[in-house]
Order: C-alpha cells, then structure tokens, then sequence
C-alpha cells in the first residue's frame, strides 16, 4: 500500500516538473478565463493590445545592444557579467501569478544555473519588504531585487504606464500597487529576460506586452549555457 502511494505522489511530482511554463500558464489561464466577468476580459485584452501598438516590444533592449550601466544592490551590473554569463530577468510583482511560475520555474533550475557558473538575478518595482515576503510565500532562493521607480525597467525600454481603467480593474482584484511598489505612479515593468555576456552584450532578450507569455526557463539555461562555454 506505501509503496503504491510513494508511486502515485512520485509521478505526481514528476508531471508538475515535466509541464513546461507555458503549459503551466495556459492551464492558469483557463482557469481564470471562467472566472473573469467578460467586462473585465475585455479592458485587460484592450490594455494589452494598446501596449504592443505602442511599439514598446521595439524599442525594448534587443540582442546585440550593450546592457545599460547600473547598479543592482550596491554594485554596478558590471561586477556580474564579468565574472560570468548573467540572466536577468523582469517581473511585475508578487501579486502576479503568472510571474510567481516562471519565478517557481527559474527557483526548480536555479541548481543547475549555479552550477555552471550562471548569475539569474530578478527584478521587480516591488519593495523590499514586499520582496522578501515573496522570497518567504514562495521559497525562492536565487537574488531578487527592488527596481525602484522602474528605473532600471526605464532603462531597457520596458516601463509603461497602466492605463486608468486598468488600474480600477487591479483595484478590483485587490491589487494595490501603491502599497506593494511605495509609490503612486502606477507603472510596471514589461516582462522580460535577458542574458548578458562577459562583455555586456545582450545575447538573449525577451519581452512581449502580453504578460501571459514568458521565457521558458528552461530554454534560457539552455541558452546561458551554450554561451559561458
């Protein structure tokens, strides 16, 4: 009997770790599809296509370009790379779901990043408090960040604006951006990563105005890992 049960919940675990993130983020969006009245769909469906007619996915950082010169902590971005291929990657906040699985999903690889010498750092315009308690709900162990004001989201061309009847939507969900970022701007980063060389090239970039769509975790190890070879 105990061994047939230590089967079950073995496989179990197996098919949470065999979804890839995407299959991960359409089940969420099922899920939430039944439950969002169609008023609301329909002003987060215009938000999103309003951002990406804004040209915001091209005039993002893209491969190619150099990393811009800042500091994360109190040491230059620069210090990183240097010492090794670095991922960073973008989240809107801890009250995104959609962020916390690909956050859950970098956490499952964060091992075999470390292992081949590969620096993930996160970001988001959360507070540090609000960080660390994301850090704590969600046992997350790699580097998280605050970027405050989107400063460095600015910087690679992701910050937006969210628009007014958008931000009542949030109100709705119960979302506070003021209280979670300390600020009343109500902006947030696209969603993005990145991977920077040792001479601070951009040689991944992904971002998209639709946040339900991410870089694969996987595939940006992958990745990181084909260019600290």
């Amino acid at each position: 009997m105990k061994s047939s049960l230590y089967l079950i919940i073995f496989l179990l675990c197996f098919h949470t770790y065999a979804d890839s993130l995407k299959e991960q983020i359409e089940s969420r969006k099922s899920q939430s599809k039944s439950k969002t009245p169609a008023e609301i769909k329909k002003i987060m469906q215009k938000a999103t296509e309003e951002l990406k007619a804004s040209g915001i996915e091209e005039k993002a950082l893209g491969v190619g370009r150099k990393v811009p010169d800042f500091k994360i902590g109190e040491k230059p971005i620069k210090s990183f790379y240097e010492k090794g291929v670095t991922v960073v990657t973008f989240y809107r906040g801890g009250w995104c779901p959609y962020c916390m699985l690909q956050l859950k999903e970098f956490e499952r690889l964060y091992s075999d990043f470390k292992k081949d010498g590969i620096t993930l750092i996160a970001l988001a315009p959360d507070t540090a408090k609000e960080i660390k308690k994301t850090k704590r709900n969600h046992k997350l162990s790699f580097p998280i960040f605050s970027d405050s004001n989107n400063e460095i989201a600015s910087q690679f061309g992701l910050a937006f604006q969210l628009p007014a009847d958008l931000q009542k939507v949030y109100q709705k969900f119960g979302i506070d951006l003021k209280a979670s970022q300390g600020n009343s701007e109500n902006r947030l980063p696209m969603p993005g990563t990145y991977i920077i060389d040792k001479e601070g090239n951009i040689r991944y970039a992904f971002a998209k105005a639709d946040y339900t769509l991410r870089a694969e975790p996987r595939d940006v190890l992958k990745r990181a890992q084909s260019i600290q070879r």
